[in-house]
């Protein structure tokens, strides 16, 4: 139980010196309001399709895929109920916080967070609940959660959304999933470490943002009560929800600890690209992986004792 404490501190940390690395060349004048936009087009347009479709590029057999079906419903689950009670709590904020609450309440940074610590101390076993688990939050984020942004006046739902890169994206995972191919060699290495990038790139640009924000921001009621709801509420509710269904010890707790992973830190840079308050944003992502360093340990220590 220490070593997978640690080995989750040490990965939050490691975001956080992502997010340093990101505030210290901001103060150098190297990322500038003129040439962010570049990184953060850089970051929707390349890096983020590229770590799903790598995502997708991996071999599933049927039997894997059936197994895991109730993973993939927990994950719908989540996002649905985190989603109708931040309808709820945000429906008061101005417009331009309440795209970025929604987007907070609904998605965690499962990925770029929390695959890493699954890898660590599950294994290939949990690798695989995790990418299964992946699927619903990929999607949704990509046609409900860019909804939350993008306006039909700015050129319609179906071009913006449906049509949109990353949702694209999607549309051929899926088709490698289903058949069975896989993007063989050097191309498949090329998406694998473009994707790669995501982790880096979008804390880098989070702590940027940071640089020149006003620090009261980071003590905002909303986002303090945002960080309080995805890395407490939100997962100890999961945690009895699942407890009492008897489900499996692993999987149980893969499922958990990534609904307990901070904001999703793409949610600043969907903010930036798509009109959204992308300070208040950053904010949100900053305080919740800051906290997470603590709750993400204890929150684990807690499901143990539930289980």
């Amino acid at each position: 139980m220490t070593d997978i404490v640690s080995r989750m501190i040490d990965t939050q940390l490691l975001l956080f010196l992502y997010m340093l690395c990101g505030f210290v060349v901001s103060r150098l004048n190297i990322i500038r309001e003129d040439n962010r936009s570049v990184l953060v087009r850089l970051l929707m347009d390349v890096a983020m399709p590229m770590m799903v479709l790598n995502a997708f590029n991996k071999p599933t057999t049927r039997e894997e895929i059936l197994s895991s079906l109730w993973v993939i419903a927990i994950a719908l689950a989540g996002c649905v109920i985190t989603g109708l009670i931040g309808l709820v709590l945000w429906r008061k904020q101005p417009e331009n916080k309440r795209k970025v609450l929604m987007y907070a309440s609904m998605f965690s940074n499962a990925g770029n967070a929390g695959m890493p610590i699954i890898s660590l101390v599950f294994g290939p076993t949990g690798v695989f609940y995790a990418s299964m688990y992946l699927i619903s939050p990929r999607i949704l984020q990509w046609t409900v959660g860019l909804g939350f942004f993008v306006k039909p006046e700015k050129g319609g739902w179906v071009k913006n959304v449906l049509l949109n890169p990353m949702v694209v994206t999607i549309y051929i995972g899926a088709v490698l999933m289903l058949t069975g191919w896989q993007i063989p060699g050097v191309f498949g290495t090329a998406i694998a470490n473009l994707g790669s990038m995501t982790g880096p790139l979008s804390m880098i640009l989070i702590g940027a943002t940071l640089a020149h924000m006003d620090w009261r921001m980071l003590f905002d009621r909303s986002v303090l009560l945002t960080s309080f709801l995805r890395l407490i509420a939100f997962p100890l509710l999961f945690a009895l929800l699942l407890a009492l269904l008897h489900a499996d010890e692993m999987a149980m707790n893969i499922c958990v600890i990534l609904l307990a992973m901070p904001v999703a830190s793409n949610t600043a840079a969907m903010a930036e690209r798509y009109g959204g308050d992308h300070r208040f944003a950053s904010a949100c992502v900053s305080v919740s992986t800051l906290l997470s360093v603590v709750t993400v340990p204890f929150i684990t220590w807690l499901i143990q004792l539930i289980q």
